[in-house]
């Protein structure tokens, strides 16, 4: 796939870029729909539709022309309990059966009126666009001690498993251990086969059937504190999970595909990777420590877990997880580097309010606002802007852009920042465009050949001055073109400096001698097929 980027101001500011380096991202939010209430979640049924799920107890079609099927697909606000403007209870997930295109099974994670959490399995009516309120059947009823924490994100794993997010149960700091306590199903991940039984079995290779009497078999991961949101990876199957922290910090965790389950994140011995709340707790090298944590700096509070973008219509941001804070409304992209490590960037800012993200059928990634009641889709600003190299004999031609770094082999070559480039070195080129806007692009790498380039003749080349006292000035002939060393030895031999240039259009290189000490000097000028040495004094 072509490398195309968009870098940050920070990048555009002085960095030295490799060609082979991993840039960013930014990301602009589009608005696409409007007019709901208290909107906290997206989900698709495998086809054009998506299905928005309003806190209160709703779920609305959203249709692929941005507008708003009129019946609810679902209304379930009389089995619901909200628990007021500012609580985490009410209708908090939903997501479709992988054979729902023939059985019809949906199934939705809400607090009921006294305020424990149920899943239920809903059927679809004749009508596809609306739910048989019916066909209710429940599943699995919990407990909860507290009215926070609930949790409340539902997925079909690539397993066909359904995986459940269970918050600690609430209050502050796990006052009853629930995270670490393997006879409690809060605080947890669990994982059931809702295909068997008269309401879900057991999965077979589920990580601690037969542990001990006291160890609840439907767990799979425990340690968690408040998994709001999790995803899959739909190209991978890999699991992302955002946990919401407590005082100081948020975190994403990570599961492989091929992992066995049973993973425990530390919750509450551990907020992230720092000592939490629990007593006589083992280091954090026995837990599985997140990918990535940021701090409640910045008016951060709560993460809001994403997807992995596998859509086609940004090929920017393929393969990038995003997440954002609730609060603070900043966005981040997350990534494994070529040293295989865990890189985070940020990507956006904006308002407060946002508290899910979404997949279409496509893989085109939306994000949820509660606050104002829209939904927005995830886009790259900078998609139209492509970075390529025009070949005439040795003059490579980029892109027109406003700016341009010119690279060799993966190196930037100093002072190649013109449209036009003339090649004196065979190797691999590429180039670095900035246009307007920030956005910036890479062209796919060339391989040139030098052929018929002549030599240049330094003997051209002067000073505009000597002796000197705080500068040197190399003044280069029109006719000398391309990469240029330049050797500084004092008379006994010794090496004072080196640096590399790049001459054109009768360049004047101005070097810093106000540190050099008095005395004699010889530049020794190189460039592929040429050498020349001029002496000067320095006073």
């Amino acid at each position: 796939m072509k490398s195309r980027f968009l870098v940050l101001c920070i990048a555009l500011c002085g960095f030295a870029l490799s060609s082979f380096a991993q840039i960013d991202v930014n990301i602009t939010l589009v608005q696409f729909a409007t007019g709901f209430d208290k909107p906290i979640g997206l989900e698709h049924a495998g086809d054009e539709r998506l299905f928005v799920i309003e806190k209160d107890g709703v779920i609305r079609i959203l249709m692929p022309n941005g507008s708003i099927n009129s019946t609810p697909f679902l209304d379930m606000q009389t089995l619901t309990s909200t628990g007021g403007v500012n609580s985490e209870q009410g209708l908090l997930g939903l997501t479709f059966h992988p054979d729902y295109t023939t059985n019809g099974y949906f199934y939705v994670n809400y607090t009921m009126v006294n305020g424990d959490t149920r899943i239920s399995r809903f059927t679809v009516s004749a009508n596809p666009d609306v739910a048989d309120a019916t066909s209710r059947l429940d599943i699995l009823t919990v407990d909860q001690p507290y009215g926070n924490h609930n949790g409340g994100c539902l997925k079909f794993g690539p397993d066909g498993y359904l995986y459940i997010g269970m918050g600690d149960g609430g209050s502050g700091e796990d006052p009853l251990n629930n995270g670490q306590s393997m006879d409690e199903l809060l605080g947890k991940i669990l994982r059931i086969d809702v295909n068997v039984g008269a309401l879900y079995g057991i999965p077979a290779d589920n990580p601690f059937i037969g542990a001990s009497t006291d160890t609840l078999p439907e767990i799979w991961a425990s340690g968690i504190r408040n998994p709001w949101r999790f995803s899959f990876d739909r190209e991978t199957g890999d699991l992302w999970i955002g946990d919401v922290g407590q005082y100081a910090w948020e975190e994403v965790d990570f599961q492989s595909v091929d992992s066995p389950g049973g993973e425990n994140y530390g919750w509450n011995c551990y907020e992230g990777n720092h000592v939490g709340f629990g007593g006589g707790c083992p280091p954090m090298s026995s837990f599985v420590a997140p990918v990535t944590e940021y701090s409640h700096a910045s008016s951060a509070c709560s993460v809001t877990g994403g997807y992995v973008y596998r859509g086609t219509a940004y090929p920017n941001l393929y393969g990038k997880y995003f997440f954002c804070d609730y609060c603070n409304g900043k966005f981040y992209s997350l990534e494994r580097n070529d040293a295989d490590e865990w890189v985070r960037f940020d990507v956006a800012s904006t308002g407060s309010g946002w508290t899910s993200f979404g997949e279409d059928n496509a893989g085109e990634i939306y994000v949820v606002n509660q606050s104002d009641g829209k939904i927005y889709s995830l886009t790259d600003p900078c998609s139209t802007n492509e970075a390529s190299i025009n070949q005439d004999g040795n003059t490579l031609t980029a892109t027109q852009g406003v700016s341009y770094q010119w690279y060799l082999n993966g190196e930037a070559i100093p002072g190649a920042s013109t449209q036009e480039f003339l090649v004196i070195e065979s190797g691999l080129y590429s180039v670095l465009v900035i246009f307007s806007g920030s956005c910036t692009d890479f062209s796919d790498p060339i391989q040139v050949t030098v052929s018929g380039l002549g030599e240049n003749d330094l003997i051209s080349t002067r000073f505009n001055s000597n002796p000197i006292r705080q500068e040197l000035q190399v003044v280069f002939g029109t006719d000398i073109r391309g990469i240029v060393n330049l050797i500084l030895n004092d008379l006994s031999g010794k090496l004072i400096m080196e640096e590399q240039v790049f001459v054109q259009n009768g360049l004047v290189h101005n070097m810093d001698a106000s540190t050099w000490a008095t005395g004699n000097y010889v530049l020794s000028i190189r460039s592929e097929d040429e050498v020349l040495n001029l002496g000067f004094v320095k006073q």
